[in-house]
């Protein structure tokens, strides 16, 4: 039989907090992907327009 599962209340708070940063650093990487792929797919449009003319 498995024994039972003691967290102190104080790790609680810590791991909250990790998985608090965990996520925003996970967002602020998403969102800098997001800009970089706006960023080429313009450079994409623009070297075609040019192209094109």
């Amino acid at each position: 039989m498995m024994g039972l599962v003691q967290i102190d209340v104080a790790q609680i708070a810590e791991l909250g907090t990790q998985v608090a940063m965990h996520g925003s650093v996970r967002a602020g990487e998403i969102v800098i992907d997001d800009v970089f792929e706006l960023i080429v797919s313009l450079v994409s449009v623009v070297v075609e327009s040019v192209a094109v003319v």
